[in-house]
């Protein structure tokens, strides 16, 4: 696990920044509502889910995870500081542990009162099962600023946001469609993604002109289908024609959607 994460590191990316990017190219969403979407994973386990494992990783490895900066273990050598002031690291986490640290900064919507059973101490399953279902169905917007910032600053691999938007049907955006192979440099897959299209003389996998031509026929039939729609129907509708090692997995195809696509239209001819 990663003690400190850059900023400037291309292949993770926090929640706030990935909300607002994704806002950016859908006209009249705001960031906030994508950040609603993302509050919702977290507290529901969305990205817990094996449906949005990034394929080929172990579902412990840290680019599977949220990633939250948090205070590291107080050690003998030195006095415990101010909270503000501890020395933090990077620790993976899941909701009910993004719910406790918003108990304990006085960060979650309401009054303390009224999440007194969840701060008591052994908590009861059945209440923490409780309060991540009322703070997945709370609007993000009556979260205070401090509890925004805490969610807005949770970090997750771009690849790992890309496969949730797949699964979850949404288009995806230009910089998850677009990954650099720097960003997937460390991905298992990172081979076989760079083969999606394959050097000239090298044969590709037999099914991937059958992905293809499901692709386009179906955006044909339906130009409004989201692109990871599209890929993952291809894809499963092409495992029950072809061996899984004769196709690419989806999320090469994903990558290559809009290449696809592009392949499949008609050249623009110049006005007279």
């Amino acid at each position: 696990m990663p003690a400190f994460i850059s900023p400037l590191d291309g292949n993770y990316i926090a929640l706030k920044r990935a909300a607002l990017r994704i806002a950016r190219e859908q006209p009249g969403i705001e960031p906030d509502e994508i950040m609603e979407l993302f509050k919702h994973a977290i507290f529901t386990g969305e990205f817990e889910r094996a449906e949005c494992r990034v394929q080929g990783i172990e579902r412990t490895d840290d680019r599977n995870l949220l990633l939250l900066r948090i205070e590291a273990p107080p050690t003998n050598r030195f006095p415990r500081l101010p909270l503000d002031a501890q020395p933090q690291e990077y620790f993976a986490v899941k909701g009910a542990t993004v719910a406790e640290i918003l108990s304990e900064r006085d960060a979650l919507p309401g009054r303390a009162e009224d999440w007194a059973a969840f701060a008591q101490f052994p908590r009861d399953a059945a209440v923490v099962k409780e309060a991540l279902r009322t703070l997945a169905h709370i609007p993000y917007s009556a979260f205070p600023a401090r509890g925004q910032a805490i969610l807005g600053g949770v970090l997750l691999t771009k690849v790992k946001v890309r496969v949730w938007m797949g699964f979850k049907g949404y288009e995806l955006p230009t910089f998850l469609c677009d990954l650099s192979q720097s960003a997937d440099r460390s991905h298992p897959e990172s081979a076989e993604n760079a083969h999606a299209k394959p050097p000239r003389g090298r044969p590709r996998k037999p099914g991937w002109t059958r992905v293809e031509q499901l692709i386009r026929e179906m955006h044909a039939a339906n130009p409004a289908m989201p692109l990871g729609t599209l890929a993952f129907d291809a894809c499963k509708q092409a495992a029950a024609e072809y061996p899984k090692r004769d196709l690419p997995s989806w999320e090469t195809v994903l990558r290559n959607m809009k290449i696809i696509l592009s392949e499949s239209r008609p050249p623009t001819r110049p006005v007279p």
